[in-house]
């Protein structure tokens, strides 16, 4: 009975945290949902509100250059230095030149100091007149620093004392202002002060300011390009106007222009941050909206974007009704489950219980050693991360190679790896994020203090969505693979020796021969940015076994003193077939035998064996032609001596071409660098050497 109670009573508290963890599960992913949503709104909202701040910024900036062409002209600073020098009354000026007047019926003035100005009002008024038009303002001023007009364009001056606080503020900071904007004749319009500074030759520092311009432009097309409002008057996108830290939204349709918000629109560091605000429409009634607003750079305005929150919270709330009726779910599972446990401990009797749950233990145990078993027996490692390198799978073999328990691996960053595993996570990362393929990488990691080479193929994941999540690498080594075959290509390598000396044995005209084609062919290559791995080798081979096929010609045929006839001329050229079936059974791994049947071919077709020509010769053949050709004239023949570098370069030059044009144009500027120098320098002086060594070789036989 003792027993029953205490089984009851473990059942309720698993019930009850069973629940908690739940809910708590539940407020956590909701929690983690609503910020994913405010986090995404922000960002959707800056972006266009930037998009919109760019506009207003280029808007501004075509104004101001205009205005900057007007009051930058020498003669207006010029004569409003005069003025203000002279302390002459405006108004006197103004009743001189008035907009809408005939300037030349206007009598003289009998003040002097007037007339010496007089005659230059008419001038700049027209001027000012001029730019006004063109530039599409409505108004323009010339004001004097007491903000006295003594050139307007418009019939009477409408700016009253709280303007002089702004036009007193550019006088002081020389800087241009933007003054609030108006409604005018239904219209909205901003007024804008710049400070136009006396001529540099009367001040030098050239900061101070003589006079004003303030004009009047229209800003009902910015504003309209801005504002945006759909059908009930709630704005998505509009501008705000700060003013003495308050803000109002300008609307063209509000009388005055703009109208007043709340509290709650209060600005942080000149910007408005995201939050749930009521925001006013032209319905006469509010909205609450998820806004924010941004400034714009030398403008007293902000850019203000908004979205309803049933719009931004949409997607939101379809989640937390999910999440809702999953709780639900899960807590009546969890409440039939608990039920079925109680009616399994109250129906059956302890030992059926132990034995039963002792089955299912052994069971389970078995598949977990079978499922280690498989894991432990991988010789590949392996391991799955997301873009962000965090890492949610990995097996024994990878968990070794990074020396950390694989249990221990989960959610961690690849910055917690080793550095070399985790340079070659981010470098695949990277890859299949650019090109999410299936991907092969062959590269060099250091485990255990040792460079073991790896192959490592890469396969993306890709959701339901079809968006890349990650991506599963597994790392194959390949060491002895490797290995294998550096010793097969040191064979091979050791065997071309072999026959290069054989070969060198029977002609001494062909000492060296074969390893400065093969130093010169190489060099080429590299000036014709041909220098990968696959090519030199290819160069290196073929130029050390181009002359094997000598071996089978009459020795008496080698070293012939003379020209040859046309048919020893023939049986010379059979060294090319004799090649071939020599080396055919051989496989090299790479289009060696092509390059060495070619070499010998020339681009007009006047080659041997099969007398092919222009681009049908493999590019290797081609380089080797040059590179043999030149290194066999620098060198005697039993029948010539040996050519100078110039006559050599000039018989690669001779029409027909018989030589790749872009080899033979390479080969000049080889040797005309440092390092063809030594090269020539090397092949003089290993031909002086080879001669020395066969007169020795002659006198000690005599």
């Amino acid at each position: 009975m003792a027993k029953s109670r205490r089984s009851a009573s473990l059942i309720v508290l698993f019930l009850v945290l069973t629940i908690a963890a739940i809910l708590y599960g539940a407020n956590w992913l909701l929690t983690t949902a609503h910020k994913n949503m405010r986090h995404e709104t922000e960002q959707a909202l800056k972006n266009a509100a930037t998009q919109q701040i760019a506009l207003l910024t280029v808007w501004h900036g075509a104004i101001k250059n205009q205005v900057k062409s007007f009051v930058d002209v020498d003669m207006l600073r010029l004569f409003c230095s005069e003025i203000e020098s002279a302390k002459i009354d405006a108004t006197k000026l103004l009743s001189i030149v008035r907009p809408g007047i005939d300037t030349e019926e206007k009598a003289p003035e009998k003040d002097s100091r007037i007339a010496v100005f007089a005659g230059r009002l008419p001038g700049l008024a027209q001027q000012l007149q001029e730019f006004v038009k063109k530039n599409s303002f409505f108004f323009g001023y010339v004001l004097t620093r007491e903000c006295k007009p003594f050139l307007m364009t418009a019939q009477e001056y409408t700016f009253d004392e709280s303007y002089e606080n702004y036009f007193k503020k550019v006088i002081e900071t020389g800087q241009p202002c933007l003054l609030p904007i108006r409604k005018m004749h239904r219209e909205l319009v901003v007024d804008m002060a710049f400070p136009i500074f006396a001529p540099q030759y009367i001040d030098q520092k050239g900061n101070h300011v003589v006079a004003l311009f303030v004009g009047t432009a229209s800003v009902q097309n910015v504003i309209s390009a801005i504002d945006h409002i759909d059908h009930e008057g709630f704005f998505t996108s509009a501008i705000l106007e700060s003013q003495k830290d308050s803000l109002q939204i300008i609307d063209p349709l509000f009388p005055g222009g703009r109208r007043d918000l709340d509290d709650s629109w209060a600005l942080q560091n000149g910007s408005l941050p995201l939050a749930i605000r009521n925001e006013p429409t032209r319905m006469e009634k509010t909205i609450p909206a998820y806004t924010l607003a941004q400034s714009v750079p030398d403008l007293p305005w902000l850019v203000m974007q908004g979205m309803r929150v049933s719009v931004a919270e949409m997607s939101y709330l379809r989640f937390k009704e999910n999440v809702y009726i999953g709780v639900g779910l899960s807590i009546a599972l969890t409440i039939i489950l608990i039920t079925a446990l109680w009616w399994w401990v109250v129906g059956r009797r302890e030992r059926a219980h132990a034995d039963q749950m002792r089955k299912l233990f052994t069971i389970a145990n078995e598949q977990k050693q079978i499922l280690d078993g498989v894991n432990t027996a991988l010789s590949a490692g392996i391991v799955l991360n997301d873009l962000s390198g965090k890492i949610y799978y990995v097996n024994q073999k990878y968990a070794d190679m990074a020396h950390m328990a694989p249990e221990r691996m989960f959610g961690i960053s690849y910055m917690q790896l080793p550095f070399d595993l985790a340079q070659s996570l981010v470098a695949h990362t990277i890859q299949i994020n650019e090109k999410p393929v299936l991907t092969n990488f062959t590269e060099v990691l250091t485990i255990d203090d040792v460079n073991r080479h790896f192959l490592t193929a890469c396969s993306p994941c890709i959701g339901e969505d079809r968006i890349l999540t990650g991506m599963v690498s597994v790392y194959s080594d390949i060491t002895d693979l490797i290995e294998a075959q550096e010793r097969a290509q040191h064979m091979v390598t050791q065997t071309v020796e072999v026959l290069v000396r054989a070969m060198e044995a029977i002609d001494p005209y062909l000492r060296g021969q074969s390893k400065r084609t093969a130093i010169l062919s190489c060099a080429l290559a590299k000036r014709l940015n041909r220098q990968d791995e696959e090519t030199l080798a290819t160069l290196r081979i073929a130029a050390n076994l181009s002359q094997i096929g000598m071996i089978q010609l009459p020795k008496s045929l080698l070293l012939k003193t003379g020209s040859l006839s046309v048919e020893e001329r023939l049986q010379m050229q059979k060294h090319v077939e004799y090649a071939r079936s020599s080396l055919e059974g051989v496989d090299f791994g790479l289009p060696v035998l092509e390059a060495i049947t070619q070499m010998y071919e020339r681009m007009d077709g006047s080659g041997y064996p099969a007398h092919i020509a222009g681009d049908a010769i493999c590019f290797n053949a081609r380089i080797l032609a040059v590179a043999n050709t030149f290194c066999a004239l620098m060198r005697p023949r039993s029948y010539r001596t040996a050519h100078t570098t110039e006559s050599a370069l000039k018989i690669f030059e001779t029409q027909p071409y018989k030589y790749d044009l872009s080899v033979t144009q390479a080969l000049r500027e080889f040797l005309a660098s440092e390092e063809g120098t030594l090269f020539l320098q090397e092949l003089i002086g290993t031909e002086k050497t080879e001669k020395q060594a066969d007169l020795t070789e002659r006198e000690t036989l005599e």
